[in-house]
């Protein structure tokens, strides 16, 4: 009967521990609703990887074309304690458009370029906007959080505009998944 009980208490406990999400993941992917229908670039998912050397954000779109007029934003967060982001990646999601990383300020660029190593581009073929930016472009914190916001100006009428988790809200905190 002990015995019984122990094993239960155990795997009680085992599925307990594999069922609690972390607190913090190197790793972070959520999906978008079908929220943006007036525009082609409507946000699908958003995936982040905070890895040893630098960090990777992809987000995928209904249909991203190379004639598109929309731009993205991918907002990073370095210090909690600051309302806002302190960084901010834009760029245009159309063919010969570039991308910047700039300091932020309150969910705008601003003019203050971030010198560091990182690279961004469209995938037409495959609906995805990929960023790789440096950690050693936020001071290789250890822990960060995103957020994405897409505009597009498609009918003229006024922009769509798509934010991934939500507007002004952020990803779970993602580690930069060092190894010790």
């Amino acid at each position: 009967m002990r015995t019984r009980i122990s094993v239960a208490a155990l795997s009680a406990l085992t599925l307990v521990a594999l069922a609690s999400p972390p607190a913090s993941a190197e790793f972070f992917s959520i999906d978008d609703p079908a929220d943006a229908s007036g525009s082609l670039t409507d946000i699908t998912a958003l995936e982040a990887n905070h890895g040893k050397d630098n960090l990777l954000v992809k987000v995928r779109f209904t249909e991203l074309m190379r004639s598109s007029a929309a731009g993205v934003s991918v907002f990073i967060d370095t210090d909690r304690d600051v309302k806002g982001p302190e960084l901010v990646l834009s760029s245009g999601l159309g063919d010969g458009t570039d991308y910047v990383l700039t300091e932020a300020e309150a969910w705008r660029g601003s003019d203050d370029r971030v010198r560091c190593d990182y690279t961004a581009r469209p995938k037409w073929g495959q609906d995805v906007f990929r960023a790789v930016i440096s950690r050693d472009c936020f001071d290789r914190d250890p822990s960060v959080r995103v957020s994405v916001k897409m505009v597009d100006q498609a009918d003229g009428s006024g922009p769509i505009v798509d934010w991934v988790p939500k507007r002004h809200r952020w990803t779970l905190p993602i580690g930069s998944g060092l190894s010790t």
